[in-house]
């Protein structure tokens, strides 16, 4: 048999891998990966390898030898140019055809590439080959400009401030964390940045990239190296060349299987059906392995919906961010602070007047408390809340 063919080694290919072996499955199973470095770990781009630079044991979403251990097929550096609905295989870059019973896309996501003159001078970061390049480059740099005030932009600009360099961001929206946070939240966390010697540009147009800085709506901000973290797009140009469905992601339904029966989509690629038929498409770790370990069950003949919880998390400088549940399109947001600043929470309410999602910075406990109470599907009203002070242990005991 041609067996199951993951494209992808990031970290939803890497558990899906990990979880069909766990779940008893016998198939064949090839990862294919156009990285040369084994599997890694992607959050300490960004939290630190950009800066530090990249170690030579830098971190591993599995043992070395844990591909050959449970015999999976880890093929790296090969690039997948097509895939093949009608004879079932995909296409390699040097013309290789590769059967498969079962695909599994799970190409990830790519840096956003703004179509703005100069920005070829511009550094991103997606790969351990990017922040070995970024670290190098930051170790001549005094001044760094940013583009971009979302979390990866945000992680970048303190771990880099952190270690002694001038730093500017530069969001074209008017609110930092836009697509991310509730807009009290974001404002603290703007706060905290200043304070800290951030210097933040909102609602600002960047016209162009130079070598010595960018050009802006708002004049000219000098800068020895441009880092561009403006979000980041779904990698679904296989699917799409294939006849896939595709928008803001690949589209696939409850037990994440795409347009073409027996293909699949997890992690950032994917834009899956919710509970309520709305599309959803996340990009986080949580996301990733949750899809995963989903999918490995539907593959082994138990046909399983993905309804995980989601949860995000993003540390910068001395900010942790956590976030549990959906806040989109929430209809009433409060925030209460905690005992000691910036500590915050910020409680999110559905039409019904349900919780459902906290945002926090700097409060653990209330992300951990919210994070099992939701997953749970504990129902809880803004009523409860309100009568136990946000006091969200005691509002759980009642």
């Amino acid at each position: 048999m041609a067996g199951i063919i993951i494209i992808g080694t990031g970290h939803a290919a890497v558990q899906c891998a990990a979880s069909l072996r766990d779940n008893g499955s016998s198939s064949t199973i090839t990862l294919l990966g156009g990285e040369t470095d084994l599997p890694y770990h992607r959050p300490p781009l960004s939290k630190k390898y950009a800066v530090i630079g990249v170690p030579e044991e830098f971190s591993l979403l599995r043992a070395a030898d844990f591909f050959e251990k449970n015999n999976v097929k880890l093929r790296l550096g090969k690039s997948v140019e097509a895939i093949d609905i009608h004879q079932r295989c995909v296409v390699m870059g040097d013309s290789e055809k590769l059967p498969f019973d079962q695909l599994v896309i799970a190409t990830g996501s790519q840096p956003r590439m703004l179509s703005i003159p100069g920005i070829e001078h511009a550094l991103s970061l997606y790969s351990l080959d990017d922040a070995r390049i970024l670290s190098m480059r930051l170790g001549s740099a005094k001044t760094v400009a940013v583009i971009g005030g979302g979390f990866i932009g945000l992680e970048i600009a303190t771990a880099v401030a952190a270690a002694g360099q001038k730093v500017a961001v530069v969001e074209a929206a008017p609110q930092i964390l836009g697509r991310s946070l509730t807009p009290s939240l974001a404002a603290r966390v703007r706060t905290v940045h200043e304070a800290g010697g951030l210097n933040i540009i909102s609602n600002t147009a960047v016209d162009a990239i130079r070598t010595d800085g960018i050009s802006t709506s708002d004049g000219f901000i000098e800068a020895d190296l441009v880092i561009c973290g403006a979000g980041s797009v779904a990698r679904a140009e296989l699917a799409e060349k294939a006849g896939l469905t595709t928008g803001n992601g690949i589209h696939v339904n409850r037990v994440l299987e795409t347009s073409v029966p027996g293909i699949y989509a997890i992690g950032d690629a994917a834009c899956f059906e919710t509970s309520t038929g709305e599309h959803r498409r996340y990009e986080s770790v949580q996301n990733a392995n949750d899809q995963a370990r989903t999918l490995a069950k539907t593959l082994c003949g138990e046909r399983t919906p993905y309804d995980a919880l989601p949860w995000f998390w993003s540390d910068q400088g001395s900010i942790k961010l956590q976030m549990a549940g959906d806040s989109y399109g929430a209809s009433k947001v409060v925030t209460v602070d905690g005992e000691k600043a910036p500590q915050a929470a910020a409680f999110c309410f559905n039409t019904q007047n349900h919780l459902c999602a906290l945002e926090t910075i700097n409060w653990p406990a209330y992300h951990a408390l919210s994070r099992k109470a939701l997953s749970d599907g504990r129902v809880i009203s803004r009523a409860h809340l309100e009568s136990a002070d946000y006091v969200l242990k005691t509002a759980l005991k009642s």
